[in-house]
């Protein structure tokens, strides 16, 4: 018992550390983003002596953000939308239904996540050149509809629901439709919760993709604004600091809400593959 008791507080000693070594950038943001500039480069304590909002009145003011702020979720909502019913719709089909090739059709949509994306940027790029979506929050949003991942993710869930209530269902002179929203869904919240987080929060924070193809600020997402601001703002820590910190309250907020199914689709994905 004494022994077994050693093991678990060395286990929670590594965990507190290791929950600190994470939360403490998070900690030091927040509590920067209502300094003022002298006491964020003067001082070393973490609380601030006096709170200020002035930060946020001024990178709202000043750089354009509530236009970014309204691009990102004008891509992240919409992508999370489309790859939600898209990878359900898929994953459905390549667990339940039986045709000629299908195994080979996963594999083969699994042999795409081996391929990085900095390798199709040039081809990926031409393409959006072609269809006019250049500087177009369309460009970004339109290469962000379809998730490998989640039709991996939503396969491998929907795999483990029982045929019964499938066959059921079709006796009962359901469609296929009608038993996708009424049965599957149901039965795959928890996978469905998690793509939905990890899927906003992919589009929420992309940089790369969004800094290639827009250039015009006003069609600019809040990951190339806040890069953008290293030359306007210099070393105004405080002023990034603000912005991150609304950058980061949509998915705090989205993470709150769907947290109980994210942790229990994490679970999930883990024990079921």
């Amino acid at each position: 018992m004494k022994k077994w008791s050693v093991k678990r507080g060395v286990s929670h000693l590594i965990l507190l550390v290791g929950a600190f070594v994470a939360v403490a950038p998070f900690l030091w943001m927040a509590c920067a983003s209502v300094k003022t500039f002298s006491e964020v480069v003067s001082s070393q304590a973490l609380l601030p002596k006096v709170c200020t909002l002035a930060n946020y009145q001024d990178i709202l003011e000043r750089v354009g953000f509530l236009r970014a702020f309204l691009n990102s979720f004008l891509v992240a909502v919409p992508a999370t939308t489309g790859v939600v019913l898209g990878s359900t719709a898929m994953g459905y089909v390549l667990a339940k239904y039986q045709f000629w090739g299908k195994e080979i059709v996963f594999r083969l949509l699994l042999s795409t996540l081996m391929v990085p994306f900095t390798v199709v940027v040039i081809p990926l790029f031409l393409t959006m050149q072609d269809l006019g979506l250049i500087n177009k929050l369309g460009g970004v949003l339109v290469t962000s509809l379809c998730s490998t991942f989640g039709i991996f993710l939503m396969r491998q869930t929907i795999e483990t629901i029982p045929n019964d209530y499938i066959d059921a269902a079709r006796i009962d002179g359901a469609s296929e439709v009608w038993i996708l929203r009424q049965v599957i869904a149901p039965l795959a919240r928890s996978a469905i919760a998690t793509l939905a987080v990890f899927t906003f929060l992919g589009n929420w924070d992309s940089y790369m993709w969004p800094s290639i193809l827009l250039k015009s600020p006003s069609q600019q997402t809040i990951p190339v604004v806040l890069a953008g601001m290293q030359s306007l703002f210099v070393e105004r820590y405080h002023i990034w600091s603000a912005g991150s910190m609304l950058t980061v309250i949509p998915v705090m907020i989205l993470f709150t809400l769907a947290q109980k199914q994210f942790i229990s689709g994490l679970a999930l994905s883990g024990l079921k593959g």
